[in-house]
């Protein structure tokens, strides 16, 4: 004899799946201290050896949310564990605004000069190895992951 078929519980019907956890924190984030972020990952360097991975964008630019998608990209999260410390600032919460941190932006040689998101990879001291501040991801939703990979590795 057959078990009979378990009929859905009407309470538990009109219920919207559960929405997935993020998986990390967000980035961009116009709350966090920049400031405070980057000694803490010079810290950090200083101990380990690692570089930083500076990027300043926003959460209201496409291009920057393709990014912090890349950023979960299984080869991509063990390259930035093995390697980087990342730090990412917000440029502005309104969309177009580009001035919130602008002081960061300046002592980074403006990378977002270029566009956003711009990605700088210090050395463990803070300085600059090399940018893209020549736009190289302004146009990151029609990028994949493999090329932030390329820019890590091969520095352009």
């Amino acid at each position: 004899m057959e078990a009979p078929a378990e009929l859905p519980d009407p309470e538990l019907s009109d219920l919207e799946p559960p929405s997935p956890e993020p998986s990390g924190p967000e980035l961009f984030d116009p709350s966090r201290d920049p400031r405070a972020d980057l000694a803490a990952a010079r810290q950090a360097a200083a101990k380990d050896g690692k570089d930083i991975l500076l990027a300043l964008g926003a959460r209201w630019c496409p291009d920057c949310t393709a990014f912090e998608d890349w950023t979960r990209d299984p080869e991509v999260a063990a390259l930035l564990a093995r390697g980087y410390h990342l730090v990412t600032v917000s440029v502005g919460t309104e969309r177009g605004q580009r001035d919130q941190n602008a002081d960061i932006d300046t002592d980074f040689n403006n990378p977002i000069a270029g566009g956003i998101p711009s990605v700088s990879v210090l050395n463990p001291e803070g300085k600059i190895r090399f940018d893209s501040a020549d736009g190289e991801f302004a146009r990151a939703r029609k990028m994949t992951a493999a090329d932030l990979l390329d820019f890590l590795k091969y520095g352009r």
